[in-house]
């Protein structure tokens, strides 16, 4: 069959299918399929592995992305506080000093030292906002003494040695919250 003229899809008229004549006659034109040429080919293979060495490029000369960093606050914890009285109660952190809700008198936030010979023993905290608006320890008190600079050691109120503050367990606060079941 030659391919370069065109092939018509309709039936001729001396075909013996009887249909009827569409009064518009649709001829297609049948070629060789071309494959692209080797240029062709070749360019298309430049511009694909340029653009990826661009993409590569980019990718390793831009600054790495900068991961916000989320500055916590001493309003964003709840402290232990304990007042006058010696009413312990749980609640956000602030400066200044905050009234205990059972009989109004000032409450500190209390946190543990730990001395070598005597065990732990409860310090009370003052905090005041530094010059770059972060909250910082500015005093401490042990056993209801005299407040004395946080820049200075905690003294052990029975030996006079200077503690360590003790770290906290972060899951004593999930276990405490727990009811035990009977």
């Amino acid at each position: 069959m030659d391919r370069s003229r065109p092939a018509r899809l309709t039936p001729t008229e001396d075909s013996p299918v009887d249909r009827t004549r569409s009064s518009r006659r649709h001829t297609v034109r049948i070629v060789r399929r071309r494959t692209p040429s080797r240029a062709a080919m070749f360019s298309l293979v430049m511009a694909l592995s340029a653009s990826a060495a661009a993409f590569a490029a980019w990718r390793w000369w831009r600054p790495a992305p900068a991961a916000p960093v989320y500055h916590r606050t001493i309003n964003d914890v709840d402290l232990n506080w304990k007042c006058e009285a010696g009413h312990y109660f749980t609640a956000s952190g602030q400066v200044a000093d905050r009234p205990c809700a059972m009989c109004d008198q000032p409450a500190y936030v209390v946190t543990l030292f730990e001395c070598p010979q005597h065990g732990a023993i409860e310090v009370a905290v003052r905090f005041t906002s530094g010059a770059d608006g972060a909250s910082r320890a500015s005093q401490f008190r042990v056993n209801r003494g005299f407040w004395f600079p946080a820049s200075d050691p905690v003294p052990c109120p029975q030996c006079d040695v200077p503690m360590e503050r003790k770290p906290v367990d972060p899951l004593d606060a999930v276990n405490r919250g727990k009811k035990k079941g009977g």
